[in-house]
């Protein structure tokens, strides 16, 4: 009984779901767990989650399911209802994962990004979901300008600063094909006072640099895969496994984002890349000192993986 009630405990958080792997972390065994299914004591309503039968079938819970479901978070229109955003009931529901894991499910919407970073992820109510200002961002794709104005304006009404947040986040999405960009820069702009916002991104503006530094052409958006695991890099020199992060300057927003983050960097020291992050206003505003620093980091590396190579060559003439 008392698995059965750490379980029940760690679900009722999350209106009543629990992923399997989280289950398994509180030490109840695998075979319980399977038993707990064959008697109906635990639902399974989709792959890797469980939901503690009898509980309330709720929106709440299915948004849960549908994060815990794969490495997702609710994300876009769902994501808005569950911040309390003007105009969002709660209907549709969406999630978002790393590009390259998205799983086909008929009983919600999943979306895929390249771009996902700890600062763009939070926990509403139990539910792992996008941050507010990567929220608004969203929007745009999915809803209709009217909607997305309404839902802006209330974020920005709830907390100062949230304007600035999504203008200075935006400018480190923006892209060429970003679906709902251009709207978002002009409600920014109506918004901040400027005639024009700048949509200046923040990769773009990294490959300048690192162009100017006379480092070797990267490898953008370059895909790190290893099983479930999948990261993709922003800048990338795939020969010395060494690649450089466009990293935001906000606060992560809780947990959840700090122990994504952190879990990230240490799949990818495993895998063997060395990653450094650099943020927007280093790129902005102090350029050519980055410019030289991340040069001097990837001679240093190329020197570390050529020394280590001659050291392996050495061992196996000693052994022949």
């Amino acid at each position: 009984m008392e698995l059965w009630g750490k379980l029940a405990s760690e679900a009722a958080r999350r209106h009543g779901a629990i992923g399997w792997h989280a289950a398994l972390a509180l030490g109840v065994p695998e075979s319980t767990l399977g038993s707990w299914v064959a008697t109906g004591r635990l639902l399974r309503p989709a792959p890797g989650v469980l939901v503690v039968a009898g509980a309330p079938c709720t929106w709440r819970q299915r948004v849960s399911v549908a994060a815990l479901s794969g490495q997702a978070w609710a994300s876009h229109r769902t994501a808005a209802c569950l911040w309390e955003l003007d105009g969002f009931p709660p209907r549709q529901i969406e999630v978002v994962t790393p590009y390259g894991l998205r799983r086909k499910r008929s009983q919600w919407i999943v979306h895929e990004s390249r771009l996902l970073r700890g600062v763009d992820l939070d926990e509403v109510d139990g539910v792992a979901c996008t941050s507010v200002v990567r929220t608004v961002l969203d929007l745009p794709a999915v809803a209709h300008p009217f909607r997305v104005a309404q839902a802006l304006d209330h974020a920005c009404r709830r907390a100062p600063g949230t304007l600035e947040a999504l203008a200075h986040r935006h400018r480190e999405l923006a892209r060429p094909g970003r679906r709902g960009s251009r709207v978002m820069a002009a409600m920014l702009a109506e918004r901040l006072g400027t005639g024009r916002f700048t949509e200046s991104g923040f990769e773009a503006r990294a490959v300048r640099l690192v162009r100017r530094a006379g480092l070797p052409e990267p490898v953008l958006q370059h895909t790190v895969r290893d099983g479930d695991f999948v990261a993709h890099l922003d800048l990338a020199w795939p020969d010395v496994r060494w690649g450089v992060e466009c990293d935001s300057l906000a606060h992560h927003s809780g947990k959840r984002a700090h122990e994504w983050d952190r879990l990230r960097r240490r799949r990818l020291k495993r895998l063997g890349w060395d990653v450094v992050e650099i943020t927007f206003d280093q790129v902005a505003r102090d350029a050519a000192a980055t410019g030289r620093d991340l040069r001097e980091l990837y001679e240093a590396r190329r020197r570390s993986l050529s020394s280590l190579t001659a050291d392996i060559r050495g061992e196996r003439r000693q052994t022949a």
